[in-house]
């Protein structure tokens, strides 16, 4: 049987205020979100924000074998060996970041309760149950109907990637990038009411989050108590600064979900233009993690790179462009797209 958490009620930092930086800011106790993709070359810029704070609150839910794993009592791949990691060098070059914080006398809380939630409606119908015995009136199925949204969509994306009808490829995006945004909306409301319920008001807080998550800052300023400041920091900024770029922190297709996410109606044609260059976006930008002999932060380069040759692409260049390179690899795709603008 599923039993609802008491972080579920929504009602901690009921009536809470929001102190902005400025002449009292030294008065307030700083709650810090640090927006970075899991990357190793993100680490480094995060490592002096989380420094600078007492209190560490990590993207990931509870793990047994955390306490083990910074403490030092068991190895890097023992803690990782059970878990579904997507990103390898990252997780290991986070676990040294965390055992180097921990001896700083750092706390450090694992807090995402959208996928503790997600982990027993999982285990709920892995023993015998099923969605119709689900309680309805409860987070656990509302973490599981945005989840069969986001499946849904998804499915329905990749059916139409196949097809010839490109009308309905466009469509597909504009869903998947809907239930997407309903998922992160549910997600951040969950994590900043479980991340307000840990607050103690005497030590300044750095929340780990990555770059989409932007309600999460608006769930937490609604939420916060009073005597708190809070501050949103893009660590990836400092990044494309030292490249000299400008741009390249979102994909077309982010924006799209950006603006689902402060439910901001485009109009029909930039909607569709960004669902066309999301497109050609992800045929390609790089996905796996780059080796780091690549040069300095070799995502931001890639990414920036991707989004500059999307920008310059009209709908009807990327429907073109798409036939072309759907069915070709990354580099093969990225030669065409380039002869394309040249």
């Amino acid at each position: 049987m599923i039993t609802p958490r008491p972080e579920a009620t929504g009602k901690s930092g009921e009536g809470g205020r929001f102190f902005p930086a400025g002449p009292y800011s030294w008065l307030m106790t700083l709650l810090t979100i640090a927006y970075a993709n899991h990357r190793p070359e993100t680490l480094p810029l995060s490592q002096p924000l989380m420094e600078a704070h007492k209190q560490i609150v990590l993207e990931e839910p509870p793990h047994p074998l955390f306490s083990e794993m910074v403490h030092g009592r068991i190895s890097t791949d023992e803690y990782l060996y059970d878990q579904d990691i997507e990103y390898p060098a990252f997780s290991h070059q986070q676990c040294d970041l965390l055992r180097s914080l921990f001896k700083a006398d750092k706390e450090l809380i694992q807090i995402e309760p959208y996928l503790d939630y997600l982990i027993e409606v999982q285990d709920f119908f892995a023993e015998g149950s099923g969605p119709d015995d689900l309680d309805r009136s409860t987070i656990h199925y509302q973490v599981y109907l945005r989840e069969k949204q986001a499946t849904r969509a998804l499915i329905e994306y990749y059916q139409a990637v196949r097809g010839d009808d490109f009308n309905m490829l466009i469509e597909s995006i504009k869903r998947f990038a809907q239930a997407d945004a309903e998922r992160f909306e549910l997600r951040d409301r969950l994590r900043a009411q479980a991340i307000v319920s840990r607050l103690d008001g005497q030590h300044s807080t750095c929340v780990e989050a990555g770059p989409m998550h932007l309600l999460l800052f608006h769930h937490l300023r609604r939420l916060m108590p009073p005597g708190w400041s809070i501050k949103p920091v893009f660590v990836e900024i400092e990044g494309l600064n030292a490249l000299g770029l400008k741009s390249g922190l979102y994909g077309p297709g982010d924006k799209l979900t950006v603006h689902n996410l402060f439910n901001r109606t485009l109009p029909p044609e930039v909607a569709n233009l960004l669902c066309a260059r999301t497109l050609i976006f992800m045929k390609i930008v790089h996905k796996e993690e780059f080796p780091e002999q690549q040069g300095p932060y070799p995502h931001l380069r890639n990414e920036s790179r991707a989004v500059a040759l999307v920008n310059q692409l009209s709908l009807s260049s990327c429907r073109e462009l798409f036939m072309q390179i759907r069915d070709k690899t990354e580099k093969e795709a990225f030669v065409l797209v380039s002869a394309h603008e040249s």
